[in-house]
């Protein structure tokens, strides 16, 4: 089995974190894994070594037209039977070359987020469509309901042993901002256009009951204008103290951060699934997130976790809860990262993807 993938993103988020565990272990089971994605890019630099023969091609300019024919050569004289793109902007360049390869491919879409390529035409050229949540699938059926037999939800999976609760000592993050070792640290991950800010007011009545709660954001603390409307409201609501600006992190120093937290919270109703919440679940962190998106399909039902309906009230008692309750949590600590052996393993999603690349034969 032969399969190209193509990804033109610049920079490095979820999408490309997938790729990185599903690409080798694919390769390990014998597929031939192609990569087409820019020069100079972290996917360029992802798979050195990896097994995973890589593509640069350039997409600016006259390189952008150039860039379908270097594909279809790519196609044809590889012979790669499945096409799978990964980014709705690559739908038309992939399946160009497709055409102009002349071979019989098999063109997939994988949708991981919900600001998918708002096109029935294109999708309609898609032979198969996975999503990575429920949450993003209905949308996909509901714009475009014809495709709704094409569509197949595969979760993500995560490396286990990078997530492991009891091999970080705690103390890093309490040491870099000179915190007190009882300090309560409620944590988030993600830039501030995440909606962040409703948390603000559940910080508020958090504090009210246990005062020396600190919110830690793993994002970044300038450049977008979200940030100036969170400082601003953070303090009219007198809470700027307890805010800590972490910027973002390797996957080394995310194992260190999740080590000193005591939950993590998320109120993003538009998250397409959320692999930080499975890396806070296995690292034995609770997780109270608004009952919507795509991370519902990470904890329903989970004994690490818990869903609100009804705003900043109810986020702050749930974490409130858990907060004072030292055998709740140490329960909801043992169970997360069980939950997440059982269900979304890395070894887990790259069987789900070797058999649905097999399905497609």
């Amino acid at each position: 089995m032969k399969i190209l993938f193509v990804n033109n993103f610049r920079g490095r988020g979820g999408g490309e974190e997938f790729l990185r565990d599903l690409l080798p272990g694919l390769v390990q089971h014998g597929v031939k894994v192609g990569l087409v994605c820019r020069p100079n890019t972290p996917l360029v630099g992802i798979f050195s070594g990896s097994g995973v023969e890589v593509y640069p091609i350039n997409r600016n300019g006259i390189d952008g037209i150039l860039s379908v024919f270097k594909i279809a050569k790519i196609i044809r004289n590889t012979g790669y039977e499945i096409i799978s793109i990964q980014r709705g902007h690559d739908i038309f360049q992939s399946w160009v070359a497709s055409l102009l390869s002349l071979r019989k491919t098999t063109l997939t879409y994988t949708v991981q987020v919900p600001e998918f390529l708002k096109s029935s035409f294109l999708l309609h050229r898609m032979d198969r469509i996975t999503t990575i949540s429920r949450y993003i699938a209905e949308k996909i059926t509901n714009f475009a309901p014809s495709v709704s037999k094409k569509v197949q939800i595969l979760y993500y999976g995560i490396d286990l042993s990078k997530f492991k609760q009891d091999v970080i000592a705690p103390g890093w993050v309490k040491n870099r901002f000179g915190l007190s070792p009882d300090t309560k640290i409620i944590a988030t991950v993600g830039d501030l256009w995440k909606n962040q800010i409703e948390f603000l007011e559940s910080l508020v009545e958090i504090r009210s009951k246990i005062p020396n709660a600190r919110f830690a954001i793993v994002g970044l603390e300038s450049g977008y204008v979200d940030v100036d409307i969170f400082k601003q409201k953070a303090a009219e609501l007198g809470v700027s103290d307890a805010v800590l600006w972490v910027g973002r992190l390797t996957k080394d120093d995310m194992r260190r951060f999740y080590a000193d937290v005591n939950i993590s919270v998320s109120t993003h109703r538009n998250e397409g699934f959320g692999i930080w919440v499975l890396e806070a679940l296995a690292m034995g962190t609770p997780v109270v997130s608004a009952n919507a998106g795509g991370i519902r399909d990470s904890l329903e039902d989970c004994p690490a976790g818990m869903l609100v309906n009804n705003g900043p009230s109810e986020m702050a008692t749930a974490v409130i809860k858990i907060l004072k309750d030292d055998s709740l949590r140490a329960e909801m600590s043992e169970a997360g990262p069980r939950w997440v052996a059982e269900r979304f393993s890395k070894e887990r999603m790259i069987e789900d993807y070797l058999r649905f690349f097999e399905s497609l034969g």
